[in-house]
């Protein structure tokens, strides 16, 4: 007698009860932020000023220094709109208060979308959260100490001895931040080789394969984001490119070794396996 049989599917799949509509999800949304708000009501009016100001410092700490040392302890950036100022202390505000809440969103978020991910997928989640935040962070350490100096003392020196620099302190936030952000953006290339690996889209081989396109496109990218015409800054830029894409190789390589075959196909070997065994 013939027997009907079905593809099986992951145990880990989550169950009909757990799938939830798009209004359980904005409620569940909901939910994981109302705690901040007594926190905002008793910190918020009486810290923001303190954390915008000492975010701003940071932000104009290079460009400022290289004022100072050009033109005096009296060079200083101005301000070209009422209020502009006071645009400039809520955005570094914002800036500042997710950096430092960075670990709880970073918790809330995961806590958002795990019952919609199967058991295998949640710790790649895990580690590309956690690691992007690390790689974002240090792409921002890394434009702030090694490019911003050199970068700025070029744009400085390029004025002429009888006109005086005095930059809008709204137009170098922004460019900034830009910066700041796309250098974050740069340096989470390993992550996103690993999660790409992860998902058999593109192995060692392939990344390998490609090297010699990587250095071009590396140096173009220097070439951009570094206006100086100068080799050095032009490197500052290049280099950590190539090494970290040489570090994707290898994570690249770390997680095939650690997971043998992408997840997609084992998934697939999975359901072929229990489809035989069920025949």
């Amino acid at each position: 007698m013939a027997t009907t049989t079905t593809p099986a599917t992951p145990s880990s799949r989550p169950t009909a009860s757990r799938c939830l509509t798009l209004m359980g999800m904005a409620i569940m949304a909901v939910g994981f932020f109302i705690p901040c708000i007594p926190d905002f009501e008793a910190h918020g009016p009486s810290d923001w000023r303190s954390i915008s100001e000492r975010v701003l410092g940071i932000i104009r700490g290079p460009m400022e220094h290289v004022l100072q040392a050009r033109y005096g302890p009296t060079a200083h950036f101005v301000t070209t709109g009422a209020a502009e100022y006071f645009v400039c202390q809520m955005k570094a505000a914002l800036v500042g208060g997710l950096f430092i809440a960075s670990p709880w969103v970073l918790y809330q978020i995961w806590q958002f979308i795990a019952p919609g991910l199967y058991d295998h997928e949640k710790k790649y989640v895990t580690v590309f959260v956690w690691a992007g935040a690390f790689f974002f962070c240090a792409g921002a350490a890394f434009a702030y100490f090694f490019v911003f100096p050199p970068m700025y003392s070029f744009f400085v020196n390029q004025q002429p001895v009888d006109v005086q620099m005095l930059p809008s302190l709204e137009e170098n936030f922004s460019f900034t931040l830009k910066l700041l952000v796309a250098f974050g953006i740069v340096f989470e290339t390993p992550v996103v080789i690993f999660i790409l690996s992860i998902a058999g889209i593109i192995d060692p081989s392939t990344l390998g394969k490609y090297r010699r396109y990587v250095v071009v496109v590396a140096v173009v990218i220097g070439a951009i984001l570094t206006p100086s015409p100068d080799v050095y800054s032009q490197c500052l830029m290049a280099v950590p490119l190539l090494a970290l894409y040489e570090f994707g190789v290898l994570v690249s390589r770390m997680a095939v070794k650690m997971n043998g075959t992408p997840l997609s196909r084992k998934d697939d070997g999975r359901s072929r396996s229990s489809h035989a065994t069920t025949t």
